[in-house]
């Protein structure tokens, strides 16, 4: 269902055993957040419904191009998908041929967060959504094609040339994230950390910092220019986006009462307020709200708009000691004074 760096593989949520049944075609009254905006509509969110989940229908008739229809209506003043928006659902991901389910968040602890036209999603998944409204469940049906073709996805248990079908309910359109993707895939590099837990919700108002290997040495300042290693994680997408680590070598960066130089850049608020008071040594888990992070604007196309952040970060070392001016090569390119990258610069893939 959702595609990484590596092209078409689910990250969202471990394979699931039966289906629990239950109708799904009356239509129902909705209750939700209520809100007015420039398209008309009233209802962003409704409330999630974990016991009544919809029916797999095994041995659906597949066309030669995915179609959908919608197996519980929504209010009339509901919102509809939009691309600019992030998509709270839970869904039901089968195998057409047998019904046999590879994916089902309605037994996980969370619904998922989706964004349309990012790469996220497979081709049939990203037609279905068109135009749903919020509280409907839709049965969409997907030709091999537009999911995983002859390839098909081992992990997932979908073999080659399999017809999908899924079931899904859309529970929020909305501006930022009613919660963050299970953590994806964490390429292995020398000394980079694997095991840590990611929130399960957004990180709202204050930086949290968890220590994960505490350092002895000097004390970093807001007027430190620290050296560091560190990967990187949005909430929206669960997925690392940079990785000083796979890159084979730490760099430097001005925390914000340090002046930035030519060569070391200053970095987000957050980076700030998880590093001030932390030991050189130390490995850090920083928990980012999205306005101390990169905003409303994002940093495409990794980081999305009013996306929370998580990195783990190890101080390598630190100084108060202004760097001196250094022109640095970018690329295997010579640049004039360029600085290395840093977490408030376009993120590396």
């Amino acid at each position: 269902m959702f595609r990484t760096a590596r092209p078409r593989v689910l990250i969202a949520g471990a394979l699931v055993g039966a289906l629990l049944i239950a109708g799904c075609s009356k239509e129902e009254e909705l209750g939700g957040t209520i809100v007015k905006d420039g398209l008309g509509c009233t209802v962003s969110t409704v409330e999630r419904d974990t016991k009544d989940v919809p029916e797999v229908e095994a041995g659906a008739k597949v066309g030669k191009a995915t179609s959908f229809k919608d197996v519980l209506k929504a209010e009339k003043k509901a919102c509809k998908v939009n691309s600019t928006k992030y998509l709270t659902v839970d869904l039901i991901g089968a195998t057409v041929t047998d019904g046999k389910i590879f994916n089902n968040t309605f037994e996980q602890t969370n619904p998922l967060t989706l964004r349309l036209g990012t790469g996220q999603l497979i081709a049939g998944l990203e037609t279905g959504l068109a135009d749903m409204q919020v509280g409907a469940t839709r049965q969409i049906l997907i030709p091999a094609a537009e999911a995983y073709g002859a390839d098909g996805n081992e992990a997932q248990g979908i073999g080659p040339d399999a017809n999908l079908e899924f079931l899904v309910r859309l529970l929020g359109v909305t501006d930022a994230p009613q919660y963050c993707n299970p953590k994806g895939d964490v390429p292995a590099a020398e000394g980079k950390p694997t095991e840590f837990t990611l929130p399960t919700e957004p990180t709202m108002d204050k930086v949290k910092v968890t220590v994960l290997t505490e350092g002895d040495g000097a004390e970093v300042t807001r007027k430190s220019y620290p050296t560091v290693h560190y990967l990187g994680i949005a909430c929206s997408t669960g997925n690392q986006f940079d990785s000083s680590w796979d890159r084979g070598e730490p760099f430097q960066v001005a925390l914000a009462d340090a002046a930035p130089t030519s060569s070391v850049g200053s970095v987000i608020d957050g980076w700030t307020e998880g590093l001030a008071g932390q030991n050189v040594g130390s490995i850090v888990q920083i928990d980012i709200p999205a306005a101390l992070g990169y905003g409303a604007a994002g940093s495409p196309p990794s980081i999305g708009p009013n996306d929370p952040l998580t990195f783990i970060v190890e101080i390598v070392d630190s100084t108060e000691t202004t760097p001196a001016e250094t022109t640095t090569t970018v690329a295997g390119a010579p640049q004039e004074t360029t600085p290395e990258p840093t977490p408030d610069t376009q993120p590396q893939g």
